[in-house]
């Protein structure tokens, strides 16, 4: 991995003056609904629900004590909300950098990213190039929920280049749901959500910890093995030098208790929230009736059928929706191992709940928003008939870094892909590398039509992982059709690859809808 300098910084930080200067025409406050944690176990995340069309919250970046990591505070607290929206609302967010000054390691520059938001990429939105506070300053964002947006979980993040992988790993992001689920997929109304955030981060955060050393080691004393097996190399063991990496679920150590009554249904809203790490998630005896991917319910796409599945396999920055049954006897909630491939990272098998019956109806606590209509827009047509371009995107690494096309991203440098809005564009992934990338594009879903030749079910995506390159050397292809028909989402943002170590080391790159 390689710590890029942030350039353009002076003009970025004009733009993070001038964006202190909007308001909010509305001066109702949102209302905040806390989820008390309770002796049967995990709560959800504390959230802030819209009133009157504005959920308006105020977050700080700020040093968390226990750790010396950069951490997002709210009302005091080092628990970033769940923010809860119904489609045509907007997010007002007040985001104040008040990290310290810094000569060297971390700039400590501050910004979010809406990820999955259908919403506008230009300030005072879902701007992830332009908009950057830095220590001291404070940034407004207004971020309209258009009227057509899938209902589901979707998240913010910080999205600081350079700096993205060091700050998600200390856990500075937090969850959106947007209302409406059940006009989709009837069977969850009604039900008890859960909105569930895992996340991999560092009991004992240092920023020289994540520098290219450890990387580099890691990679060289596998390529020197000729034989890669889940057992042999480590794939499924903690990693690194990195002292104590470790997974939480709603900030907590796992091995929670998650009550349930025995026979009674959950409707799990499940975040990676992760940096680098995958889940493949299950509960043992379970089959899961998944209904929605990525913040999109999966009956949205014309014939596609929601699925009934064993295990869930979430990339970083991907969400999965789905109902769970309270068994009649405690069981696990847990991830399996993820294999990365030769040279990716471990993503070892753990335990993160217990699932158990409860002896009376202590479940999450969720508001009652009232009726949402369906969101109609393009989400429900299918992509077929003109495709307007073909494009194909490598995926490439070395030693000293990450790259798309043979490029390592530069705020200087121009857009790599030109596109007409209105259209349908099939890219081609190819990931020549010896492990995985995770392909995410701001502001619009994909659909994946196949990997290495095998056909895939239409569901919209904005989160896709890559298989590793095959042992003859020649890469893994993936074909997706991407959405550019939506005209809010005109102007310019990014792609990358959403292991944030691999954005942050160069993959990433800009695209222009005009």
């Amino acid at each position: 991995m390689k710590w890029l300098p942030i350039t353009s910084t002076m003009r970025r930080v004009l733009i993070a003056f001038v964006l202190t200067t909007v308001t909010v025409g509305c001066s109702n406050s949102s209302s905040v609904v806390s989820h008390p944690g309770n002796s049967l176990g995990l709560a959800n995340p504390p959230e802030i629900v819209s009133t009157n069309g504005v959920a308006r919250v105020a977050l700080q970046a700020v040093i968390n004590p226990a750790t010396g990591g950069p951490a997002l505070q709210y009302a005091g607290a080092l628990v970033p909300p769940t923010i809860r929206v119904s489609p045509g609302d907007t997010i007002a967010i007040t985001y104040t950098d008040s990290l310290p000054v810094s000569s060297s390691g971390a700039l400590n520059s501050a910004n979010l990213h809406f990820h999955g938001l259908s919403t506008s990429p230009n300030p005072p939105a879902d701007d992830a190039i332009d908009i950057l506070a830095m220590p001291g300053q404070t940034v407004h964002y207004l971020v309209p929920v258009p009227k057509t947006q899938p209902p589901g979980l979707y998240w913010y993040h910080s999205h600081s280049h350079g700096e993205a992988n060091w700050q998600l790993y200390n856990g500075m992001s937090g969850a959106i749901v947007v209302n409406g689920t059940a006009s989709f997929a009837s069977e969850t109304s009604g039900l008890p959500e859960r909105v569930i955030i895992l996340r991999n981060v560092l009991s004992h955060p240092e920023y020289s910890a994540l520098s290219i050393a450890r990387r580099v080691a890691l990679h060289k004393a596998r390529k020197a093995s000729s034989l890669h097996t889940l057992a042999d190399d480590g794939i499924c063991q903690q990693p690194f030098a990195i002292d104590s990496e470790y997974t939480t679920i709603n900030g907590r150590t796992p091995g929670v208790s998650l009550a349930m009554q025995r026979g009674a249904r959950q409707l799990w809203r499940v975040l990676n929230a992760s940096a680098d790490g995958y889940y493949d998630v299950s509960v043992d005896g379970q089959t899961l009736h998944v209904v929605s991917i990525d913040g999109v319910p999966i009956k949205t796409y014309p014939g596609a059928q929601e699925q009934d599945v064993h295990d869930v396999p979430i990339p970083p920055g991907g969400r999965a929706e789905f109902i769970v049954t309270g068994p009649a006897a405690a069981t696990a909630f847990r991830t399996t191992c993820f294999d990365t491939g030769p040279d990716g990272d471990p993503n070892p098998s753990q335990v993160l709940a217990e699932v158990g019956p409860a002896a009376t109806a202590q479940l999450p606590t969720i508001p009652l928003p009232g009726p949402t209509a369906p969101a109609i827009g393009t989400y429900q047509s299918a992509m077929g008939g003109s495709i307007a371009a073909q494009r194909t995107l490598d995926f490439n690494e070395d030693d000293n870094g990450f790259y798309l096309n043979g490029l390592a991203f530069a705020f200087s440098a121009p857009p790599m892909f030109v596109v007409q809005s209105g259209t349908v564009e099939r890219w081609t992934l190819r990931n020549t590398t010896g492990e995985v990338h995770a392909f995410h594009i701001h502001q619009l879903h994909f659909v994946a039509q196949d990997v290495d030749g095998v056909a895939q079910p239409a569901v919209w995506r904005d989160t896709l992982n890559l298989p590793i390159a095959h042992a003859d050397g020649t890469p893994s292809v993936t074909h997706v059709l991407l959405d550019f028909r939506d005209p809010i989402i005109r102007g310019t943002f990014l792609f990358h690859c959403h292991l944030l170590e691999h954005e942050d080391g160069g993959m990433m790159a800009k695209i222009v809808v005009q």
